[in-house]
């Protein structure tokens, strides 16, 4: 299914497949579409890792729940706001995305301090909501823009 297909779908409320990008759907500007999208879906597998303490990673917290940190982060807050700012579409995404690096982080500072129900609790509900909104503003813009 075609990034356009997906959002046609998503926004008509049906059922979600993964997204397939055609080779000219793969870019919004020096955006990896699908880099971003893979990257930010990496996270759930990344904190469940740290939650069950099996992560040989060293995360912080201020560093996850910065919105400004991943290439999405850099992307929203350098290219995009310059070439996008302007649209609703854009403040939709960037709002979205901080959401979700909040709510990572503070699953990140629950698994930490040893809360772990309340870390699966939110990994497998509010991430999981965050990250599809992510997804959904990302797509909505890259059809905005893309026409």
């Amino acid at each position: 299914m075609s990034i356009l297909s997906w959002l046609k779908r998503a926004v008509a409320g049906e059922p979600q497949a993964p997204i397939e990008f055609k080779d000219d759907e793969k870019q919004l500007g020096s955006l990896d579409m699908k880099g971003a999208i893979d990257a930010h879906m990496a996270w759930k597998t990344r904190l469940q890792a740290q939650i069950a303490g099996e992560s040989d990673e060293t995360l912080e917290v201020a560093a996850v729940a910065s919105d400004r940190n991943c290439a999405l982060g850099k992307w929203i807050f350098g290219e995009a706001r310059q070439g996008y700012g302007w649209m609703e579409e854009y403040a939709t995404l960037r709002d979205a995305h901080a959401r979700f690096h909040a709510c990572a982080g503070a699953i990140l500072k629950d698994a930490q301090k040893g809360a772990k129900d309340a870390a699966e609790q939110a990994l497998k509900g509010d991430l999981r909501r965050n990250s599809e909104a992510v997804q959904l503003a990302l797509v909505r813009l890259y059809a905005k823009v893309r026409g």
